[in-house]
C-alpha cells in the first residue's frame, strides 16, 4: 500500500493516467480517497473529480478544518466543478468549521458565475457564518461590486448585520470601496446603520482614512456629527488615527472641531496619539488648546503622559498651560514622570514646570517616578533639587514608595543621595517596613545593608518581621530572622508574628518560626494563642501543623475559648474534626459557660452541630445562663438546628435560669417558622418563665404580630396572666403595638381585664393605642 502523499500530489497536478493506475494497482482503499477528491476539487481538476466519485470517493469528506470538496471549489472559483458535485448530489449548505457555506465562500471571494449557478440550485443567500456575515456582507467587504450587485438583484438583505452588527455598507465604507458604497447607497442602503458600538459607515471610513468614501457619504447626507457608543463622532476617529486629509476635509464641511466624546476632543485625541500634523491643522483652524476631557485631561496633559515630545513642545509654543490639572491633580509634569517618558519631563521642566506640584493625593512628580520605578526619571528630578522628601497624603516619600513597589534601583539611588530610610508615613510605615510586607526581598535585603532599622514599629506596633510574618512572605522573614530580627516583638494587640502568620494561614511561615524557636504558646492581650488564632480562621494545614509540634489543645483566651470552641462557633467543620480526633474536650467551657455545640447552635452551623452530637456532644449542656443548644437556635431562629436537636431528643421544654423554653424564645424573638415547628411536635404553648410569661405573652409584648397569629390559631390562652395579672392585651397596649391591639380584641381578647393593679389595657395604653381605645370609646 502506497502513502497518501503520492495519489494527493497527483491529484493537485491533475495527472489523471497516474492516480488511475495507483488507484486502480489496488493500492489504495476507498476511505482513503477522501483526502485527494478534496485536493483535486480545490486545483479544479474536473475530469480527476469525477473519477475519483465513481470510484467511491466522499463528496461530503471534509478536511481538519472542516471544508468539503464543494466548498473549495467555491472558494476557487472552479464553476464545473462545482456543478459536478452538485449534480452528484454534494450538499450546497455544508458549513466548515467557521460556519461557511459553498455560497458564502464563493461570494467572499469574488466569484460570480460560481455565486450566479449556486443561486440557480437554490443555496441560501441569507446563509450566515459563525461571525453572522452573510455572502453579501463579504463581497461588500471585499469590494466585489459585480456579486454585490447580482446578490442584491436576486433580492439579498442590503441590510443583514453581522456578530459586530456591521451592514455590507458598513464593510465597504471600512474598507474603502467607493464603487460599492455608491451601489448600495443607489438601491437604498441606510446610511446611518449602527453597529453594536454605535458606529456609523462615515464613522468607520473617517477612521480608517478613507478619504473618498468619505467624501461620498457625506455628498449623500451622511451625518458628519453621528457619535458612537463612546461619544466619538468622525471627526475624533480621523484625529485619533492621524488622518490627516480626513480632517481637514469634515472640518471644511462644517465638522464640529470641539465634538466631546468621554476621552476629549479631536485635538485632545490627536495629542494623545502623537499626530503633530493633525495637532497643527486643528490648531490653525481655532481648536481649543486647553479643552478637557471627563477625566480632565487637556491635549496638553495627554500628550505628555503618552511621551510625545514634538507635540509637547508644539503645543508650548503656541501657549497651552503647562501647569494645567486634570480631575485628579495630575499636571504634565505628573503625567510625564509618572510614564516614565524622560525626554518631556527635561523639557517641561527647561521650560518652566513645577516640579513640586502636587495632584488630590499629593503626590509629587518625583513620588510618580519613584512609585512606577522610572529611575532616569528620578534621577533627572533629583538633579534640578526635586524635593527627595516630599511626603503625600498618606505622608509617603519617594523612597517609602519604592520601596513599598519593589524598585531597587530607584531605591538605591534614592539612598545614595541622602533619602531618609526611617522615613515613616501617616500610618508610621517606613521604607524596611513596606519592602517587608510586600515580599521584596532585595530591597529589603539592601535597606538592611544600609542600617536601616528592622525593628522599627508602626502606629500598631508592627515590625517589619511582623507585617512579612502576615503577609506570608517567607523569603523575607527568613532574611529577617538572619540578621537577628525579633521574633518576639509585640504589636499593640500584644501579637507577635507567629500569632498572626497562624491567624493568617502561613503554613511555611508558621514552620519556619518554630523551626527557629518561635514560642508556639504566645499570648496576645485577648489571650488568643496561634492555635486560637489558626482554628477560628479555618486554617486547617496550620492546625494540623500547630498540634503536631505539641501546641495546647484546650489554651483559652480571655474569654475561656478554646481551639474547638472558635472553630465550632465559626462553623469551620474540618477544623472541628480534627480537633475532636486529636482529642479536644467537646465540653469545655468558655467564662460564660458556651460548649462547642452551643456556639455551633447559637450561630446556625447545622453540619457542625451534627458532628458534634455525633461524637456524643452533650445536646443538654447549659451555659452560665442555663441556655440549652435548643434554646440558643430557637431563640435565634436557625429552624434546620432546631429541627436536627429535637430530631436527636434535645428537650423541647429545657427551661434556662429565667424559665424560658425554646418556643418562648422563638415568640419573644418573633421566629415564626421556628414557632410553627416547636408547636408542631408538641412544645407546651402555654409555658410559663420565671415571671409568668407565655410564649403568648411574649409575642405580643415584643410586638410579633405574625407569631401572635399563629399562637391563637393553634389555641393559645389570650388570656393568660403573668406573676403581675397583665395579659397579652394588657402588654401590647402597654408597648403600643397597635396592630397586635387590634387582633386580640377581634379574636374576642377582654379588653376590660384587669392586672393585680387593676389596670386594663386602656390604662397602660401608649400612642397609637391610647389613642385608638379613648376614639373607640367616644363611638
Amino acid at each position: 500500500m502506497f502513502s497518501n502523499f503520492h495519489l494527493n500530489q497527483a491529484c493537485q497536478e491533475g495527472n489523471l493516467g497516474l492516480i488511475k493506475s495507483l488507484i486502480e494497482g489496488g493500492n489504495y482503499k476507498v476511505e482513503s480517497l477522501d483526502s485527494p477528491l478534496i485536493c483535486a476539487s480545490r486545483e479544479g481538476h474536473l475530469e480527476v473529480v469525477k473519477y475519483l466519485i465513481s470510484v467511491g470517493a466522499d463528496k461530503e469528506a471534509k478536511d481538519n478544518h472542516g471544508y468539503t470538496p464543494l466548498i473549495y471549489a467555491s472558494i476557487y472559483g472552479h464553476l464545473e466543478v462545482v456543478e459536478y458535485l452538485i449534480s452528484v448530489g454534494a450538499d450546497k449548505e455544508a458549513k466548515n468549521k467557521f460556519g461557511s457555506t459553498p455560497f458564502i465562500s464563493a461570494s467572499r471571494n469574488g466569484h460570480l458565475e460560481v455565486v450566479k449557478y449556486l443561486i440557480s440550485v437554490g443555496a441560501d443567500k441569507e446563509a450566515k457564518d459563525h461571525f453572522g456575515y452573510t455572502p453579501l456582507i463579504y463581497a461588500s467587504e471585499n469590494g466585489y461590486l459585480e456579486v454585490v450587485k447580482y446578490l442584491i438583484s436576486v433580492g439579498a438583505n442590503k441590510e443583514a448585520k453581522n456578530n459586530p452588527g456591521y451592514t455590507p455598507l458598513f464593510c465597504a465604507s471600512r474598507n474603502g470601496h467607493l464603487e460599492v458604497v455608491n451601489y448600495l447607497i443607489s438601491v437604498g442602503a441606510d446610511k446611518e446603520a449602527k453597529n453594536n458600538d454605535g458606529d456609523t459607515p462615515l464613522i468607520w471610513a473617517s477612521e480608517k482614512g478613507k478619504l473618498e468614501v468619505v467624501k461620498y457619504l457625506i455628498s449623500v447626507g451622511a451625518d458628519k456629527e453621528a457619535k458612537d457608543t463612546t461619544g466619538s463622532t468622525p471627526l475624533i476617529w480621523a484625529s485619533r488615527e492621524g488622518n490627516l486629509e480626513v480632517v481637514k476635509y469634515l472640518i471644511s464641511v462644517g465638522a464640529n472641531k470641539e465634538a466631546n466624546s468621554y476621552d476629549g476632543t479631536p485635538l485632545i485625541y490627536a495629542s494623545r496619539e502623537g499626530h503633530l500634523e493633525v495637532v497643527k491643522y486643528l490648531i490653525s483652524v481655532g481648536a481649543n488648546k486647553e479643552a478637557k476631557n471627563n477625566p480632565g485631561s487637556t491635549p496638553f496633559i495627554s500628550a505628555s503622559r503618552n511621551g510625545h515630545l514634538e507635540v509637547v513642545k508644539y503645543l508650548i509654543s503656541v501657549g497651552a498651560n503647562k501647569e494645567a490639572k486634570d480631575n485628579t491633580g495630575y499636571t504634565p509634569l505628573f503625567c510625564a514622570s509618572e510614564k516614565g517618558k524622560l525626554e518631556v519631563v527635561k523639557y517641561l521642566i527647561s521650560v518652566g514646570a513645577d516640579k513640586e506640584a502636587k495632584d488630590t493625593h499629593g503626590y509629587t512628580p518625583l513620588i510618580w517616578a519613584s512609585q512606577q520605578g522610572n529611575l532616569e526619571v528620578v534621577k533627572y528630578l533629583i538633579s534640578v533639587g526635586a524635593d527627595k522628601e516630599a511626603k503625600d497624603n498618606t505622608g509617603s516619600t519617594p523612597l517609602i514608595w519604592a520601596s513599598r513597589e519593589g524598585h531597587l534601583e530607584v531605591v538605591k539611588y534614592l539612598i545614595s543621595v541622602g533619602a531618609n530610610k526611617e522615613a515613616k508615613n501617616n500610618p508610621g510605615y517606613t521604607p524596611l517596613f513596606c519592602a517587608s510586607r510586600n515580599g521584596h526581598l532585595e530591597v529589603v535585603n539592601y535597606l538592611i545593608s544600609v542600617g536601616a532599622d528592622k525593628e522599627a514599629k508602626d502606629n500598631h506596633g508592627y515590625t517589619p518581621l511582623f507585617c512579612a510574618s502576615e503577609k506570608g512572605k517567607l523569603e523575607v522573614v527568613k532574611y529577617l530572622i538572619s540578621v537577628g530580627a525579633d521574633k518576639e516583638a509585640k504589636d499593640n494587640t500584644g501579637s507577635t508574628p507567629f500569632i498572626s502568620a497562624s491567624e493568617n494561614g502561613h503554613l511555611e511561615v508558621v514552620k519556619y518560626l518554630i523551626s527557629v524557636g518561635a514560642n508556639k504558646e504566645a499570648k496576645n492581650n485577648d489571650g488568643y494563642t496561634p492555635l486560637i488564632k489558626a482554628s477560628a480562621n479555618d486554617h486547617l494545614e496550620v492546625v494540623k501543623y500547630l498540634i503536631s509540634v505539641g501546641a495546647d489543645k484546650e489554651a483559652k483566651d480571655n474569654n475561656g475559648w478554646t481551639p474547638l470552641i472558635e472553630a465550632s462557633s465559626n462553623g469551620h467543620l474540618e477544623v472541628v474534626k480534627y480537633l475532636i480526633s486529636v482529642g479536644a474536650d467537646k465540653e469545655a467551657k468558655d467564662n460564660h459557660g458556651y460548649t462547642p455545640l452551643i456556639k455551633a447552635s447559637a450561630n446556625d452551623h447545622l453540619e457542625v452541630v451534627k458532628y458534634l452530637i455525633s461524637v456524643g456532644a452533650d445536646k443538654e449542656a447549659k451555659d452560665n445562663n442555663g441556655w440549652t443548644p435548643l434554646i440558643e437556635a430557637s431563640s435565634n431562629g436557625h429552624l434546620e438546628v432546631v429541627k436536627y436537636l429535637i430530631s436527636v431528643g434535645a428537650d423541647k421544654e429545657a427551661k434556662d435560669n429565667h424559665g424560658y423554653t425554646p418556643l418562648i424564645c422563638a415568640s419573644r424573638n418573633g421566629h415564626l417558622e421556628v414557632v410553627n415547628y416547636l408547636i408542631s411536635v408538641g412544645a407546651d404553648k402555654e409555658a410559663k418563665d420565671n415571671h409568668g410569661y407565655t410564649p403568648l405573652i411574649w409575642a405580643s409584648q415584643q410586638g410579633n404580630l405574625e407569631v401572635v397569629n399563629y399562637l391563637i390559631s393553634v389555641g393559645a390562652d389570650k388570656e393568660a396572666k403573668d406573676n403581675t395579672g397583665s395579659t397579652p392585651l394588657i402588654f401590647a397596649s402597654e408597648n403600643d403595638h397597635l396592630e397586635i391591639v387590634k387582633y386580640l380584641i377581634s379574636v374576642g381578647a377582654d379588653k376590660e381585664a384587669k392586672n393585680n393593679n387593676g389596670w386594663t389595657a386602656l390604662d397602660v395604653a401608649r400612642g397609637s393605642v391610647k389613642e385608638y381605645f379613648l376614639e373607640d370609646k367616644t363611638e
